[in-house]
């Protein structure tokens, strides 16, 4: 698929999901005034509040409910090229009773949307939103549709959205970012509270997809965010190495060390039995046992006392008799030419 094609369709996914956020949010506006009949204008022109009408009424529809979505914009008409439609009549036909809502009203692509057109060169817009004919028409729209949908022209520019606003339930403004200034906006939003109509809020249009949008193309395949984030992912994410079960290399049963005892049997492969919870654990070896080769002759360890210093007694050895026989000799061969003091017990 080529690169075009790809940003299109993803571009196309996330306009579509933040239509169906918008819708969510105006259905769960109020639990007891349930918003039905819409009204969605802006502060100055080309500020995508037709996309956004058009997208809004196709998410409405995807839900399955049924939508009528009319071309207030009576000065300059482009929502029928839009959408791909003809009508034959349009409000002003329905207003005046030469044709009823259903004639007037045309099928289009999208399942559950109808659309009504204006006709052109309709004098005097305002004056016409505001008659008695056009509550009747909208009483009857209201009726036959669970929703309605209105695209006016800007509110900065011309008073239509203002003095539709007071009939319809909710008012929806659309800003482009970066593009009208805080000034036009406030404009905007201070005419419309004045004529009483409920401002629902603000919609924002003309975001950056690649920086406010990146979230959906992560589920793409062949997104660019989805590629750098599966990247980013699979550089830092540790392999997967299957783990193999250790076994001790098999010896001869027979074979003999140095020492000449026999070697230990060697350990059977697999899992370890399991021991029970008062057998403490051992740890883990992380490398092959060296070999356990037996002394030849073994090796005493010693002794520890267990009575007091003064109790203990030594034992005479064959070592300790011949010493004991020298110095006796050395002794009797020294006295042999000397003559000692004899000693009283007493004195002793």
């Amino acid at each position: 698929m080529p690169r075009r094609n790809q940003r299109a369709e993803e571009q196309g996914q996330a306009v579509a999901n933040a239509a169906q956020t918008l819708f969510a949010n105006i259905r769960f506006m109020s639990v007891d005034n349930p918003v039905h009949v819409l009204a969605v204008t802006s502060s100055v022109p080309n500020e995508g509040k037709t996309f956004v009408s058009m997208n809004l009424a196709s998410a409405i529809a995807a839900s399955g409910a049924s939508t009528l979505l009319v071309e207030c914009d009576m000065r300059r008409r482009s929502m029928a090229a839009r959408i791909g439609v003809h009508a034959q009549y349009g409000i002003y036909s329905v207003m005046t009773g030469q044709v009823s809502l259903e004639q007037a009203a045309v099928r289009t692509p999208t399942k559950n949307l109808y659309f009504l057109d204006a006709e052109p060169h309709i004098p005097n817009p305002s004056n016409i939103l505001n008659s008695h004919h056009f509550q009747s028409f909208l009483d009857n729209a209201r009726s036959r549709f669970d929703y309605v949908l209105f695209d006016t022209p800007p509110v900065t520019t011309f008073v239509d959205a203002a003095v539709l606003g007071t009939k319809v339930d909710a008012v929806l403004l659309v800003a482009r970012e970066n593009f009208v200034k805080r000034a036009e906006l406030q404009q905007a939003v201070d005419q419309l509270r004045a004529s009483n109509c409920n401002l629902a809020g603000v919609v924002m249009n003309g975001c950056d997809f690649g920086k406010g949008n990146s979230y959906y193309s992560y589920y793409y395949e062949n997104g660019e965010g989805g590629r750098r984030n599966r990247a980013e992912e699979e550089w830092s994410a540790p392999k997967f190495v299957p783990a193999k079960p250790q076994q001790a290399p098999a010896r001869p049963a027979s074979s003999m060390h140095k020492g000449g005892a026999a070697s230990q049997p060697p350990v059977p492969a697999g899992p370890p039995p399991r021991r029970s919870q008062a057998q403490p654990a051992q740890p883990q070896a992380r490398a092959a046992q060296p070999q356990v080769v037996t002394a030849q002759r073994p090796v005493q360890q010693p002794q520890v006392a267990t009575q007091p210093q003064s109790q203990r007694t030594h034992v005479a050895g064959p070592g300790d008799t011949a010493m004991y026989q020298r110095l006796a000799e050395q002794s009797r061969v020294a006295r042999a030419g000397r003559s000692y003091p004899r000693y009283d017990d007493e004195d002793y």
